[in-house]
């Protein structure tokens, strides 16, 4: 995926924060974002999982059905704009 069709999914989410799942977001960061930048980890098990990717880290807790809660996806869609991949 290139940077431009990065952002416009990343807009996408941020037009419809409350329908985004886990996976979605996983995704994303495994096998597009992670690739962009030297520094990436993403721990985790079970519902807590943590992502650096850059210098911005922050924290999405994985439901155990449906979708993210949206103070996860604007702190996902915040380490975006700060890596100037977002535009909020």
């Amino acid at each position: 995926m290139d940077v431009d069709r990065l952002k416009k999914r990343l807009s996408e989410i941020g037009a419809s924060p409350k329908n985004v799942r886990f996976e979605d977001l996983e995704a994303l960061l495994e096998n597009h974002i992670c690739g962009m930048y030297d520094h990436y980890n993403h721990h985790g098990s079970g519902s807590h999982h943590a992502f650096t990717v850059g210098d911005q880290t922050f924290t999405i807790v994985k439901p155990s059905s449906g979708c993210v809660k949206e103070v996860y996806v604007r702190k996902f869609l915040d380490a975006m704009e700060e890596l100037g991949l977002y535009e909020g």
